[in-house]
């Protein structure tokens, strides 16, 4: 359970024995080196009789009730002489491994073997310490967390296929070996696999510009978002993107296009949600620290040139931004992954044809680029890399067609200094570079028409890139522009980062 819902003053012993004494079923979360795991004063923490997760188990054994050991990480069963006493008949229940890559399906037939996925619904996902007297927040925020399916609320129903709780049972989560081998991730993740995320409505205005630059009045949407918490920084707002079909690639006609920006071609989308913004510094830093085991990398908690938490995170690779996924995914259960380049293009037009998605121009009053001319401006390891050319193509004014010029900031912008798009997506134009799944290709002849991303080619061949960023021409900023780096390579300082989507 979450040690922080506990009452002030309250003997957490006793709580605990009452928590785990409403529980038919208890899934032990185990990973990596999780014997030698040490709490905060460097003791094993299944040395410590008093350690909180021990007790949860020992609580959970003394019942013989269903004591199921879930293995993460690739970890392995322990052996019984690796326990202490009073839990070491936990080496002798018969346990379940989860896959990260097989997570999703694991994670069905597990509930499938528990016998939860059958009869009546009856119960309901909740947090175990929120059996307490004073509210409880919606999603308690310990890597540590039990869980519990409430025998009190009726109509709910298990992970986001529906699959009933059949039985009158309480699942309680303990989650071992937190500190230091990063067990921890699978408490959260199973929380929130057995429960969908809670949907609000936000209501915004979006800006429009005519062929000038501008401005018409601004009109009002809405939008559909939930809130992944990561710890002790702000959450990370997820936006509802409704299923729809567009036309991707830019017109032969329009400004300043490129070969590889067409064929144009009618893509469908299957419904999916996408980051608000893009990913900042104390969101990237937060995924780290909860996960600091790679999964198939190390990553740098603090990796950005222009350090502030509160601008997007940014100097780094195309395999560091799939990392930052896997770990979000990790953390949270839900299917992180980078946007699709068709995703990216359609969040980034929201139902507009023109060259940017506030019409057929753009100024620095809405979008951070270069706008004082040139291809590109600024510095990059101490040099100027100030250049009128860019992937062979010349560049000269800091307008694009008939719009106006403007300024050159210099550096990045925290996410939302400028106003959403239709969809209330932020900073889908200048600022950050933001990867896509997709590998490179010459046009769009072979693209999928589904909204999948092209994946065709070696592993280690370029990336897509989209957006531009704060030191780049407006047209290298347009919805259609396509750029490409390869995965293990950051580009110039300060100027690539990411957008995390995701599917529930």
């Amino acid at each position: 359970m979450d040690v922080d819902s506990i009452a002030l003053g309250r003997d957490f012993r006793s709580v605990l024995q009452e928590t785990t004494a409403s529980c038919d079923l208890m899934l032990v979360l185990i990973g990596r080196n999780w014997v030698d795991a040490r709490d905060e004063g460097g003791r094993v923490r299944l040395e410590n009789p008093a350690d909180y997760v021990r007790l949860e188990i020992e609580a959970g054994l003394k019942r013989d009730i269903a004591v199921t050991p879930v293995l993460v990480q690739g970890a392995h069963m322990p052996a019984p002489e690796d326990l202490p006493a009073e839990i070491r008949n936990l080496a002798y229940r018969n346990g379940f491994e989860l896959s990260h890559n097989r997570w999703e399906s694991d994670f069905q037939e597990m509930v499938r073997r528990l016998d939860l996925d059958g009869g009546t619904p009856d119960h309901q996902v909740r947090p175990a310490g929120s059996q307490r007297l004073t509210p409880a927040p919606a999603e308690p925020q310990s890597v540590s967390g039990a869980s519990a399916i409430s025998k009190t609320e009726p109509q709910r129903r298990l992970l986001r296929r529906g699959l009933p709780l059949t039985r009158r049972q309480t699942i309680g989560i303990a989650a071992l070996a937190v500190f230091g081998a990063g067990a921890g991730i699978a408490a959260p993740a199973i929380r929130r696999l057995l429960s969908r995320p809670s949907l609000r409505t936000v209501t915004f205005e979006f800006p429009s510009v005519d062929e000038k630059g501008m401005r018409k009045p601004s009109e009002t949407s809405t939008a559909k978002v939930f809130t992944e918490p990561l710890g002790s920084s702000d959450g990370l707002d997820m936006v509802s993107i409704p299923a729809g079909g567009f036309t991707m690639g830019s017109p032969a006609g329009e400004p300043e296009r490129r070969s590889n920006e067409g064929p144009q071609h009618y893509v469908t989308l299957a419904s999916f949600f996408i980051g608000a913004a893009p990913v900042t510094q104390a969101q990237w830093t937060a995924v780290v620290m909860a996960h600091p085991a790679g999964i198939d990398r190390d990553l740098d908690p603090k990796p950005s040139f222009f350090r502030n938490i509160d601008l997007p995170v940014e100097s780094i690779t195309w395999n560091e931004a799939e990392e930052f996924c896997l770990r979000l995914a990790a953390i949270t259960g839900r299917r992180y992954r980078l946007p699709s380049e068709a995703e990216w293009e359609y969040v980034c037009r929201a139902g507009t044809v023109t060259p940017f998605n506030v019409g057929p121009t753009i100024t620095t009053d809405l979008a951070n680029y270069c706008g004082t001319g040139g291809a590109v401006c600024g510095d990059s390891d101490g040099k100027s890399i100030a250049s009128d050319v860019y992937n062979d193509v010349k560049y000269g004014s800091g307008a694009y067609d008939q719009g106006p010029t403007g300024i050159f900031r210099t550096t990045t912008t925290p996410p939302r200094t400028f106003p959403p798009n239709r969809f209330g997506i932020y900073d889908m134009h200048g600022n950050v570079w933001e990867y896509c799944l997709d590998k490179v290709a010459d046009s769009y002849a072979d693209a999928p028409g589904d909204g999948t991303a092209y994946l065709s080619g070696p592993r280690d061949a370029q990336r897509i890139l989209r957006g531009g960023s704060w030191s780049h021409n407006p047209a290298i900023c347009r919805s259609a522009y396509r750029d490409s780096i390869d995965p293990g390579f950051s580009g110039w300082q300060g100027r690539i980062g990411l957008r995390v989507a995701c599917t529930l």
